[in-house]
């Protein structure tokens, strides 16, 4: 009886996000999705649809654009990308350019490999024009990219990517308490994304795979654990809301946009407020990525 209880409010559920007057699948606000990576023909890069940063001479510091490339080619095809390097600094720069392979955990940590080391690595198929570079105060520098995708069925039958990396050498004076200064130079970089998703694969799907209640005697936490199950990378929304059962009264808890590599899991952890009323609750987990995905959701009944 429990469980044709949970069937229903969870029908009830989806069925009235999905006849929302807004004609959106949640009413959750979604993220800014960075512009530069739409309006981008098929076998092209999608940074090449933004062009050199504006003039920003006002500004101090180091502006590396953009940070994700997405080079959508076909097996045998050859794409280039750009990278701009503007110099507000007073001082000349330099550069030592790498590639590195990647992988998110299921908190969304980075860990880092060596390039070509994993599986979906594009590593092997990118070409550094040059591997080290100098950017004048107030110059700004294009930087190259190029690569080839081998001209075989086995290179368009999964999305790869790795990571490019620009690292500079920052100097900092520090002021010891006996007065004397000492200069410590710190290593900087910031990492490019680069993705090569081919243009066949464009099924789009997540799953939920466990919806847990992870409340201790301090706090009151839960967890959803998703998978995408697609053939491409998601950027998606989650949330809980949990429903009075004697009142009717919702509250909802976000968390920020995150991103979902094929066959990746994710842990996503909510903490329930601590001034909600006692009582019974329903408590309904969701996974939304996008308006193209089958929204995904899960549902148990929690006393607070």
């Amino acid at each position: 009886m429990k469980q044709l209880i949970l069937l229903f409010l969870l029908f009830n559920f989806l069925l009235a996000r999905a006849q929302d007057s807004t004609g959106k699948k949640s009413a959750i606000p979604r993220l800014p999705v960075d512009t530069s990576k739409t309006g981008v023909p098929a076998g092209m890069p999608s940074a090449l649809a933004g062009k050199a940063p504006a003039d920003t001479s006002k500004r101090i510091g180091l502006v590396i654009k953009p940070s994700t490339i997405d080079f959508k080619l076909n097996n045998g095809q050859t794409g280039t990308a750009h990278v701009y390097i503007v110099n507000h600094l007073p001082k000349k720069k330099q550069f030592t350019i790498y590639l590195s392979d990647w992988v998110r955990d299921s908190t969304g940590a980075h860990t880092y490999t060596p390039p070509g080391s994993i599986e979906r690595s594009c590593a092997r198929w990118v070409k550094l024009t040059k591997t080290f570079i100098e950017v004048e105060p107030g110059q700004t520098y294009d930087y190259d990219i190029k690569i080839q995708v081998p001209d075989s069925t086995a290179s368009i039958k999964e999305m790869k990517w790795t990571m490019l990396f620009f690292e500079t050498t920052e100097e900092q004076v520090v002021e010891g308490a006996n007065g004397l200064k000492t200069n410590i130079n710190n290593k900087v970089r910031v990492g490019i994304h680069l993705y090569q998703t081919p243009p066949s694969l464009t099924f789009k799907d997540v799953k939920i795979l466990a919806f847990d209640n992870k409340s201790d005697s301090d706090k009151k936490k839960c967890q959803i654990v998703c998978q995408n199950t697609g053939t491409t990378q998601l950027e998606c929304t989650s949330y809980i809301e949990l429903s009075n059962v004697a009142t009717g009264d919702k509250t909802t808890v976000n968390v920020p946009q995150f991103p979902l590599f094929p066959e990746q899991r994710r842990i996503v952890e909510f903490e329930i407020p601590k001034n909600l009323p006692k009582g019974k609750y329903s408590l309904v987990g969701v996974i939304d990525a996008g308006t193209d995905v089958p929204m995904e959701a899960a549902q148990e009944m929690i006393d607070i």
